[in-house]
């Protein structure tokens, strides 16, 4: 059985945008972005948790964007033997939202896709016909 929850205008609004990006609905993507949350914290030290929150309140999007990534670097470089070190130092594909309900892939070797998401399969945009000389 669900609970209802209050939760800020602003956090609501931001899942909701990410929700259609990723072809999910808005109980999904808060729950996927808890589920996140909860992985991640469990594999930081305290103190790594106490400066990303510090970090994450009233700070501009880039800056804390440079923090959390000092902080998985050092979970990859730190030598301690994890899932997650072990998951960062090999890399993956990962997805981010590129405006107008499209996604951008990010595969390993760095090479970008863009598309969407249809039934939560990532579906690339149609390669567009390379101009012809007249």
């Amino acid at each position: 059985m669900g609970t209802s929850l209050k939760l800020s205008d602003d956090l609501v609004d931001e899942a909701r945008h990410e929700a259609e990006a990723a072809d999910r609905s808005l109980t999904s993507q808060i729950e996927h972005w808890a589920r996140l949350g909860r992985s991640v914290e469990s594999a930081l030290r305290h103190e790594d948790v106490l400066a990303l929150k510090r970090t994450v309140e009233g700070r501009p999007a880039p800056w804390t964007r440079r923090a959390l990534l000092a902080v998985l670097r050092r979970i990859a470089l730190d030598g301690v033997p994890t899932e997650l070190s072990a998951t960062l130092r090999e890399g993956r594909t990962v997805y981010q939202d590129a405006g107008n309900g499209r996604v951008e892939r990010i595969e390993r070797d760095g090479t970008r896709t863009g598309g969407r998401f249809v039934n939560r399969h990532f579906m690339a945009d149609e390669p567009k016909p390379a101009a012809g000389r007249r």
